[in-house]
């Protein structure tokens, strides 16, 4: 296992790796910020399109028990008047 002293060394060898690496090659910042941007709105896409889905499956399930029940034929009718 690694002393807490071994660890801090290669945290900070990684992030002076890290940031030479950006300095010879700032072209990927853009390209990380949009490989992390698209998943994240494709989540987010088919998180809403899903609770419309089951906003819609509830109502259509609601509509085929009240076809079971027969409640579609029990309209109120006002007598006509004349």
């Amino acid at each position: 296992m690694l002393t807490p002293e071994e660890i801090h060394q290669e945290m900070t060898e990684n992030k002076e790796f890290n940031m030479e690496m950006l300095h010879e090659n700032p072209w990927l910042i853009p390209a990380t910020i949009a490989l992390t941007t698209l998943p994240v709105a494709v989540c987010i896409h088919g998180f809403w399109k899903n609770r419309q889905l089951q906003k819609k499956l509830k109502i259509e399930r609601e509509k085929t028990k009240q076809l079971a029940l027969g409640h579609h034929l029990e309209k109120a009718r006002r007598p006509f008047k004349f």
